[in-house]
Protein backbone atom coordinates (compact mmCIF):
# COMPACT_ATOMS: atom_id res chain seq x y z
CA UNK A 1 0.00 0.00 0.00
CA UNK A 2 1.09 3.56 -0.70
CA UNK A 3 0.56 6.22 1.98
CA UNK A 4 1.29 9.89 1.24
CA UNK A 5 0.87 13.04 3.28
CA UNK A 6 1.97 16.68 2.79
CA UNK A 7 2.41 19.57 5.21
CA UNK A 8 3.77 23.09 4.75
CA UNK A 9 6.85 23.26 6.94
CA UNK A 10 10.06 25.28 6.83
CA UNK A 11 8.58 27.50 4.11
CA UNK A 12 7.96 24.65 1.69
CA UNK A 13 5.78 21.59 1.08
CA UNK A 14 7.17 18.50 2.78
CA UNK A 15 5.73 15.27 1.38
CA UNK A 16 6.28 11.87 2.97
CA UNK A 17 5.39 8.74 1.01
CA UNK A 18 5.72 5.30 2.60
CA UNK A 19 5.01 1.95 0.95
CA UNK A 20 3.89 -0.34 3.78
CA UNK A 21 1.34 -3.06 4.41
CA UNK A 22 -0.14 -1.18 7.37
CA UNK A 23 -1.05 2.50 7.71
CA UNK A 24 2.17 4.25 8.88
CA UNK A 25 0.42 7.53 9.77
CA UNK A 26 2.02 7.70 13.22
CA UNK A 27 5.50 7.48 11.69
CA UNK A 28 4.64 10.07 9.05
CA UNK A 29 3.43 12.48 11.73
CA UNK A 30 6.64 11.93 13.69
CA UNK A 31 8.65 12.89 10.59
CA UNK A 32 6.63 16.09 10.33
CA UNK A 33 7.47 16.79 13.97
CA UNK A 34 11.17 16.54 13.10
CA UNK A 35 10.77 19.31 10.52
CA UNK A 36 8.51 21.33 12.81
CA UNK A 37 11.07 21.23 15.65
CA UNK A 38 13.86 22.29 13.29
CA UNK A 39 11.74 25.19 12.05
CA UNK A 40 11.14 26.37 15.62
CA UNK A 41 14.84 26.20 16.39
CA UNK A 42 16.37 27.55 13.17
CA UNK A 43 13.86 29.87 11.50
CA UNK A 44 15.19 33.39 11.10
CA UNK A 45 11.62 34.54 10.48
CA UNK A 46 10.57 33.67 14.06
CA UNK A 47 11.74 36.01 16.80
CA UNK A 48 11.49 33.19 19.37
CA UNK A 49 13.73 30.73 17.50
CA UNK A 50 17.16 29.91 18.88
CA UNK A 51 18.72 31.18 15.67
CA UNK A 52 17.05 34.57 16.10
CA UNK A 53 18.16 34.71 19.72
CA UNK A 54 21.75 33.89 18.73
CA UNK A 55 21.76 36.68 16.13
CA UNK A 56 20.13 39.12 18.53
CA UNK A 57 22.03 38.34 21.73
CA UNK A 58 25.38 37.47 20.06
CA UNK A 59 25.96 34.69 22.62
CA UNK A 60 23.42 32.00 23.45
CA UNK A 61 23.11 28.52 24.85
CA UNK A 62 22.31 26.07 22.07
CA UNK A 63 21.24 22.44 21.67
CA UNK A 64 23.31 19.48 20.51
CA UNK A 65 21.42 19.69 17.21
CA UNK A 66 22.45 23.33 16.74
CA UNK A 67 26.07 22.40 17.52
CA UNK A 68 25.93 19.56 14.99
CA UNK A 69 24.57 21.88 12.28
CA UNK A 70 27.31 24.47 12.93
CA UNK A 71 29.96 21.73 12.83
CA UNK A 72 28.66 20.54 9.46
CA UNK A 73 28.55 24.11 8.16
CA UNK A 74 32.20 24.62 9.04
CA UNK A 75 33.17 21.36 7.33
CA UNK A 76 31.34 22.34 4.14
CA UNK A 77 32.76 25.87 4.36
CA UNK A 78 36.25 24.33 4.29
CA UNK A 79 35.40 21.83 1.54
CA UNK A 80 34.05 24.59 -0.73
CA UNK A 81 36.83 27.12 -0.03
CA UNK A 82 34.31 29.43 1.62
CA UNK A 83 31.68 29.42 -1.14
CA UNK A 84 29.20 27.86 1.29
CA UNK A 85 28.96 30.32 4.14
CA UNK A 86 25.99 30.58 6.55
CA UNK A 87 27.15 34.09 7.50
CA UNK A 88 25.84 35.29 4.14
CA UNK A 89 22.61 36.60 5.57
CA UNK A 90 20.19 37.72 2.89
CA UNK A 91 18.11 39.55 5.49
CA UNK A 92 20.99 42.01 5.83
CA UNK A 93 22.03 42.10 2.19
CA UNK A 94 18.92 41.97 0.06
CA UNK A 95 15.46 41.66 1.62
CA UNK A 96 13.93 42.76 4.86
CA UNK A 97 11.62 40.00 6.05
CA UNK A 98 11.13 36.91 3.90
CA UNK A 99 10.79 36.25 0.21
CA UNK A 100 7.04 35.76 0.43
CA UNK A 101 6.52 39.20 2.00
CA UNK A 102 7.70 40.90 -1.23
CA UNK A 103 9.32 43.62 0.92
CA UNK A 104 12.71 44.12 -0.63
CA UNK A 105 15.04 46.85 0.54
CA UNK A 106 18.79 46.82 0.14
CA UNK A 107 20.63 47.55 3.37
CA UNK A 108 24.16 48.58 4.16
CA UNK A 109 25.70 47.12 7.28
CA UNK A 110 28.98 45.70 8.49
CA UNK A 111 29.31 42.04 7.54
CA UNK A 112 31.92 39.69 8.97
CA UNK A 113 32.09 36.44 6.97
CA UNK A 114 34.89 34.72 8.92
CA UNK A 115 33.05 31.55 9.87
CA UNK A 116 36.11 30.20 11.67
CA UNK A 117 35.59 32.99 14.24
CA UNK A 118 32.13 31.74 15.21
CA UNK A 119 32.94 30.18 18.57
CA UNK A 120 31.24 27.17 20.16
CA UNK A 121 32.36 26.39 23.68
CA UNK A 122 30.59 23.63 25.48
CA UNK A 123 26.97 24.42 24.60
CA UNK A 124 27.29 28.17 24.02
CA UNK A 125 27.78 29.84 20.65
CA UNK A 126 29.23 33.33 20.28
CA UNK A 127 29.20 35.58 17.21
CA UNK A 128 31.61 38.38 16.38
CA UNK A 129 30.64 41.93 15.46
CA UNK A 130 28.99 41.97 12.03
CA UNK A 131 28.11 38.26 12.07
CA UNK A 132 24.59 36.94 11.59
CA UNK A 133 23.80 33.29 10.86
CA UNK A 134 21.37 32.15 8.20
CA UNK A 135 21.15 28.35 8.25
CA UNK A 136 18.43 28.04 5.62
CA UNK A 137 20.95 26.56 3.19
CA UNK A 138 21.36 23.40 5.25
CA UNK A 139 18.66 22.93 7.91
CA UNK A 140 15.77 21.76 5.71
CA UNK A 141 17.96 19.11 4.12
CA UNK A 142 19.48 18.25 7.48
CA UNK A 143 15.87 17.48 8.42
CA UNK A 144 15.58 15.09 5.48
CA UNK A 145 18.55 13.14 6.80
CA UNK A 146 17.05 13.06 10.31
CA UNK A 147 13.75 11.85 8.85
CA UNK A 148 15.64 9.14 6.98
CA UNK A 149 17.33 8.00 10.21
CA UNK A 150 13.99 7.78 11.99
CA UNK A 151 12.26 5.81 9.23
CA UNK A 152 15.14 3.36 9.05
CA UNK A 153 14.86 2.74 12.80
CA UNK A 154 11.20 1.94 12.20
CA UNK A 155 12.22 -0.63 9.56
CA UNK A 156 10.75 1.19 6.60
CA UNK A 157 12.53 0.12 3.42
CA UNK A 158 10.52 1.82 0.66
CA UNK A 159 9.78 5.51 1.08
CA UNK A 160 10.28 8.97 -0.41
CA UNK A 161 11.01 12.17 1.51
CA UNK A 162 10.39 15.25 -0.62
CA UNK A 163 11.22 18.60 1.00
CA UNK A 164 10.45 21.24 -1.59
CA UNK A 165 11.92 19.25 -4.47
CA UNK A 166 14.94 17.94 -2.60
CA UNK A 167 14.41 14.23 -2.36
CA UNK A 168 15.66 11.15 -0.57
CA UNK A 169 14.49 7.78 -1.83
CA UNK A 170 14.78 4.47 -0.01
CA UNK A 171 13.90 1.70 -2.40
CA UNK A 172 14.42 -2.06 -2.15
CA UNK A 173 11.45 -3.28 -4.20
CA UNK A 174 13.20 -4.52 -7.33
CA UNK A 175 10.00 -5.81 -8.91
CA UNK A 176 8.70 -2.23 -9.18
CA UNK A 177 11.88 -0.89 -10.75
CA UNK A 178 13.63 2.31 -9.70
CA UNK A 179 12.06 5.65 -8.81
CA UNK A 180 12.04 8.19 -11.62
CA UNK A 181 12.83 11.77 -10.55
CA UNK A 182 12.33 14.78 -12.77
CA UNK A 183 14.58 17.86 -12.91
CA UNK A 184 12.50 21.00 -13.48
CA UNK A 185 13.28 23.14 -16.48
CA UNK A 186 14.63 26.53 -15.34
CA UNK A 187 13.48 28.05 -18.63
CA UNK A 188 9.90 26.78 -19.11
CA UNK A 189 7.52 26.77 -16.15
CA UNK A 190 5.96 23.41 -15.26
CA UNK A 191 8.21 21.58 -17.75
CA UNK A 192 10.74 18.83 -17.05
CA UNK A 193 14.30 19.28 -18.27
CA UNK A 194 15.44 15.71 -17.62
CA UNK A 195 14.59 12.51 -15.77
CA UNK A 196 16.78 10.06 -13.88
CA UNK A 197 16.30 6.76 -12.08
CA UNK A 198 17.44 6.60 -8.46
CA UNK A 199 17.28 4.42 -5.38
CA UNK A 200 18.65 4.81 -1.85
CA UNK A 201 20.16 8.21 -2.53
CA UNK A 202 19.53 11.94 -2.16
CA UNK A 203 18.73 14.24 -5.09
CA UNK A 204 19.18 17.94 -4.32
CA UNK A 205 18.47 20.78 -6.74
CA UNK A 206 19.31 24.46 -6.31
CA UNK A 207 18.47 27.23 -8.72
CA UNK A 208 18.28 31.00 -8.92
CA UNK A 209 15.42 31.25 -11.40
CA UNK A 210 12.49 31.37 -8.96
CA UNK A 211 13.52 33.70 -6.14
CA UNK A 212 14.26 36.97 -7.90
CA UNK A 213 13.58 40.56 -6.96
CA UNK A 214 14.47 44.02 -8.18
CA UNK A 215 15.99 46.92 -6.24
CA UNK A 216 16.77 50.16 -8.08
CA UNK A 217 16.20 48.42 -11.45
CA UNK A 218 18.79 45.73 -10.65
CA UNK A 219 17.74 42.07 -10.46
CA UNK A 220 18.98 40.00 -7.52
CA UNK A 221 18.70 36.31 -6.66
CA UNK A 222 18.85 34.55 -3.30
CA UNK A 223 22.13 32.67 -3.82
CA UNK A 224 24.89 35.06 -2.85
CA UNK A 225 28.58 34.78 -3.76
CA UNK A 226 30.41 35.21 -0.42
CA UNK A 227 33.49 36.51 -2.21
CA UNK A 228 31.83 39.71 -3.42
CA UNK A 229 28.34 39.72 -1.78
CA UNK A 230 26.81 39.64 -5.26
CA UNK A 231 25.27 37.11 -7.63
CA UNK A 232 27.09 34.79 -9.99
CA UNK A 233 24.52 34.10 -12.69
CA UNK A 234 26.44 31.65 -14.89
CA UNK A 235 24.60 28.65 -13.45
CA UNK A 236 20.81 28.81 -13.36
CA UNK A 237 20.20 25.32 -11.91
CA UNK A 238 22.24 22.44 -10.55
CA UNK A 239 21.20 18.96 -9.43
CA UNK A 240 23.52 16.79 -7.34
CA UNK A 241 23.25 13.21 -6.13
CA UNK A 242 24.77 12.43 -2.76
CA UNK A 243 24.35 9.95 0.06
CA UNK A 244 23.44 12.72 2.51
CA UNK A 245 20.86 15.28 1.45
CA UNK A 246 22.36 18.12 3.50
CA UNK A 247 25.63 17.77 1.60
CA UNK A 248 23.92 17.76 -1.79
CA UNK A 249 22.08 21.00 -1.31
CA UNK A 250 24.90 22.81 0.45
CA UNK A 251 27.31 21.80 -2.31
CA UNK A 252 24.77 22.81 -4.96
CA UNK A 253 24.35 26.26 -3.42
CA UNK A 254 28.13 26.67 -3.26
CA UNK A 255 28.53 25.60 -6.90
CA UNK A 256 26.09 28.25 -8.11
CA UNK A 257 28.05 30.87 -6.17
CA UNK A 258 31.32 29.58 -7.68
CA UNK A 259 30.26 29.75 -11.29
CA UNK A 260 30.59 27.05 -13.95
CA UNK A 261 34.37 26.63 -14.21
CA UNK A 262 35.03 26.23 -10.51
CA UNK A 263 31.86 24.18 -10.02
CA UNK A 264 32.92 21.66 -12.67
CA UNK A 265 36.35 21.35 -11.05
CA UNK A 266 34.72 20.90 -7.64
CA UNK A 267 32.45 18.07 -8.84
CA UNK A 268 35.36 16.29 -10.52
CA UNK A 269 37.58 16.62 -7.46
CA UNK A 270 34.94 15.22 -5.10
CA UNK A 271 33.53 12.71 -7.62
CA UNK A 272 30.01 14.01 -7.19
CA UNK A 273 27.27 13.05 -9.63
CA UNK A 274 25.50 16.06 -11.07
CA UNK A 275 23.91 18.10 -13.82
CA UNK A 276 24.71 21.79 -14.29
CA UNK A 277 22.36 23.94 -16.39
CA UNK A 278 23.77 27.32 -17.37
CA UNK A 279 21.95 30.57 -18.02
CA UNK A 280 23.04 30.41 -21.67
CA UNK A 281 21.30 26.98 -21.87
CA UNK A 282 24.51 24.97 -22.09
CA UNK A 283 24.78 21.97 -19.78
CA UNK A 284 27.47 19.98 -18.03
CA UNK A 285 26.76 16.40 -17.02
CA UNK A 286 29.27 14.40 -14.98
CA UNK A 287 30.48 11.14 -16.48
CA UNK A 288 29.00 9.15 -13.59
CA UNK A 289 25.42 10.25 -14.35
CA UNK A 290 25.08 7.52 -16.99
CA UNK A 291 24.29 4.93 -14.32
CA UNK A 292 21.09 6.83 -13.46
CA UNK A 293 19.72 6.52 -17.02
CA UNK A 294 19.62 10.28 -17.32
CA UNK A 295 17.34 11.36 -20.16
CA UNK A 296 17.26 14.99 -21.27
CA UNK A 297 13.79 15.81 -22.59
Amino acid sequence: MKYTKTKFLMWTDVTITIFWEENPNEDIEHVFEIFHDLEKEFSRFRSDSDLSRVNRERSWEISDTFIDVIKKCKEIYTDTDGYFNPLINVSNLWYSQNFHSKKFKKKTSEVNLELEKVEVRWNTISLQQGQNLDLGGIVKWYGVDKAKEYLEKKWHKNYIIDAGGDIYTAWLNETWGKIVVGIDSPFIQDNIFATLEVENTAVATSGNYKRKWTIDDQVYTHIINPMNAGNNNEIISITLITENCYLGDAYATACIAMGKEKAVEFLKKHRIDGVIICTDKTTYITEWMKKYNLEVI
